[in-house]
Parts: structure tokens; sequence; C-alpha cells
């Protein structure tokens, strides 16, 4: 390859090296134990979805099954099953 190919390769990686580290996310480590955690995210119902179920507003997560419904799907499932 001639030399102006070379400085041109070479200048095409010094700025794809700068980019590279532009991009790369900047994280600082600050120690052993600590771990980063990811932000919190608030999760809002749909206006439609909140009217149609009043008691989603209430608790989002909650299961509508009463607790002797839900103890009754849990226990009629067998514990163990064979694999055929």
């Amino acid at each position: 390859m001639s030399e102006e190919t070379n400085s041109i390769i070479q200048e095409l990686k010094a700025l794809a090296q700068q980019l590279l580290n532009a991009r790369a996310p900047l994280t600082e480590e600050e120690g052993p134990h600590i771990t980063t955690r990811i932000p919190v995210t608030e999760i809002i119902s749909y206006p439609e979805l909140t009217e149609t179920l009043p008691s989603i507003a209430e608790n989002f997560y909650r299961m509508p099954m009463s607790e002797e419904d839900r103890n009754a799907a849990i226990y009629t499932c067998p514990k163990t099953s064979s694999m055929n």
C-alpha cells in the first residue's frame, strides 16, 4: 500500500477511536461492594383501564381473587409431575 493510503487508514483509525471513546459509558468504580441500581419507574394505568377496573388504581399488582380462591387454585395443582 502507498504511504497516502496508510496515512488515511491511520486517520480513520484515530477518528474511530475518538468516536468509541465518546460513546463509551463513563463509569467510575467506587468499590467492589457498591453496585448501581436501575432507576425506579412509576407505572400509571390508562384512564380507560381505571374506569373499567376501579380497584386497579388502589393496588396495580393485587390479585383479584379472594384468599380462599387463590389457595384452591394453588393447592389443586400436583406438586410433582412425571416427565414422559
